[in-house]
């Protein structure tokens, strides 16, 4: 039997809240009501899915770490994937470099509609932080983008 969990009990906390704009809405945006996107994988390797979730406003993606018994610590800061576009879409955690380690890519929508990014890849380096690479990948992206696999 699944239970829904309190953000006091998992420390999840992360609300993707649309901003309270009159210009910007479903007639001016078709994708306006879709949301962000959210990822799970292990990104430290000691066997728990950790959650990524992508939001609709500037720096509002969120990175959880699992602890075990669905606690979850929000490393957002210290790991350096708040991401920078204003307006993200999807992520996706893949090993892109090879490396064995889970690295993160969001996507965003920017050049459309006032909203400023372009899509980022963050590597893992596997300390806990990660490093904005999606320059020297060729995936910085700035257009629609949705999600990637």
């Amino acid at each position: 039997m699944l239970e829904s969990l309190p953000a006091a009990t998992t420390h999840i906390d992360f609300a993707n809240r649309l901003p309270d704009n009159p210009a910007l809405g479903i007639l001016s945006y078709i994708y306006y009501y879709n949301g962000g996107g959210v990822a799970a994988g292990d990104i430290n390797g000691d066997g728990l899915p950790d959650l990524y979730f992508t939001a609709n406003t500037k720096g509002g993606n969120r990175l959880y770490l699992n602890k075990g018994n669905f606690t979850f610590e929000d490393i957002t800061a210290t790991a350096g994937v708040a991401g920078s576009a204003d307006w993200c879409t999807g992520v996706t955690m893949a090993d892109v470099n090879g490396d064995g380690r889970l690295d993160i890519y969001v996507c965003a929508v920017a050049n459309q509609q006032g909203f400023n990014g372009h899509n980022q890849l963050f590597i893992n380096t596997g300390d806990g932080k990660f490093i904005d690479s999606s320059a020297a990948y060729g995936l910085s992206f700035s257009g629609f983008a949705t999600q990637a696999v």
